[in-house]
C-alpha cells in the first residue's frame, strides 16, 4: 500500500494543475495557481523522505496541533495543560512547547500531581493545629515550608509550669497532682484510734491530711479499729474476725 499523506498530495496537486490551464482562458483558481509550486515542493519533500527509507512523512507542513506528553486523564486538571507543536517542513512534528505535566506534589496550594487534590500527602495549610498536651497546649495553624517539602504548625511554644492540686496536669507529664509542694509527709488527721496517723496528699483540689488506715472491724488488739474512740468495744478474735473476712 502507499503512503496516505503522499497520495493525498499528488492527488491535491493533479487538481491545481489543471486548475491553473483553465484558469488561463477564464480567470479561476487564482489563490490557487499562486500557491502550486509551495504545494508541489512540499509534495516533493514528503515523496523524497518515503522514497529515502527514511522515517515516514508525521504530518502535513506548517500545520499546527495541540500536544500533551503526560499521563491519560491529567490534562486540564490541577497545573497540567496541553502544549502546541507545529509540522516542519520535512513532514516532521517538532517538540511540544508550552505544555505543563505532573510533577511531584509540593506543600504550595497547588496540585502539582495533576490527581485533582490540592497539597494531598501535606497538612492542609490553614487548618487549626496544636502543639503540646495536657495544660502545656497552645494552638495555631498549619503553614507550608518555603521550600514546599512540608508544613510546619505556627502554634507558639507552649509554657511548662510547676503542678499544683487542681486536678489538673499543669506539667504536662500524663500525671494529675504528683509532686505537689507539701504533700508526701506525715500528719495528723485529727481522727481517733487507728484513723489518727496520716500523710498529707493532694485530694479533691486541695492538700490535705489522708488517714493510713480507714475504720474496720474492732479486733481485740487494745486497739481502736473502727475508730469510734473505745478501744476493743464488742471486739473478735484475730482467727474470728479472718473468717468474718473470708464470708
Amino acid at each position: 500500500m502507499g503512503n496516505p499523506a503522499a497520495s493525498f498530495f499528488a492527488f491535491g496537486t493533479g487538481i491545481l494543475r489543471r486548475g491553473c490551464l483553465a484558469g488561463l482562458a477564464i480567470g479561476a483558481f487564482v489563490g490557487a495557481c499562486a500557491n502550486t509550486d509551495q504545494n508541489l515542493e512540499r509534495q516533493r519533500l514528503l515523496e523524497e523522505l518515503n522514497s529515502a527509507g527514511g522515517k515516514p512523512a508525521q504530518c502535513k507542513p506548517k500545520i499546527l496541533e495541540s500536544c500533551y506528553d503526560g499521563p491519560q486523564g491529567t490534562s486540564g486538571r490541577g497545573l497540567c495543560k496541553d502544549g502546541t507543536r507545529t509540522c516542519s517542513d520535512d513532514a516532521v512534528w517538532g517538540a511540544c512547547s508550552g505544555q505543563v505535566t505532573p510533577v511531584k506534589e509540593l506543600c504550595n496550594r497547588k496540585d502539582d500531581d495533576c490527581d485533582g487534590i490540592v497539597d494531598n500527602d501535606f497538612e492542609r495549610e490553614g487548618a487549626t493545629c496544636t502543639i503540646g498536651k495536657g495544660e502545656c497546649k497552645s494552638s495555631g495553624v498549619w503553614k507550608c515550608n518555603a521550600d514546599g517539602k512540608g508544613a510546619t504548625c505556627d502554634a507558639p511554644q507552649p509554657s511548662i509550669k510547676a503542678e499544683v492540686c487542681d486536678g489538673l496536669d499543669n506539667d504536662c507529664d500524663d500525671k494529675i497532682d504528683e509532686d505537689v509542694p507539701g504533700t508526701g509527709v506525715a500528719c495528723q488527721t485529727g481522727k481517733v484510734g487507728v484513723c489518727a496517723p496520716g500523710v498529707m496528699q493532694c485530694l479533691g483540689g486541695r492538700v490535705q491530711c489522708v488517714a493510713n488506715v480507714q475504720p474496720s472491724q474492732e479486733i481485740c488488739n487494745n486497739l481502736d479499729d473502727d475508730c469510734n474512740n473505745v478501744v476493743d468495744d464488742r471486739c473478735l478474735t484475730a482467727e474470728e474476725a479472718a473468717k468474718l473476712k473470708n464470708k
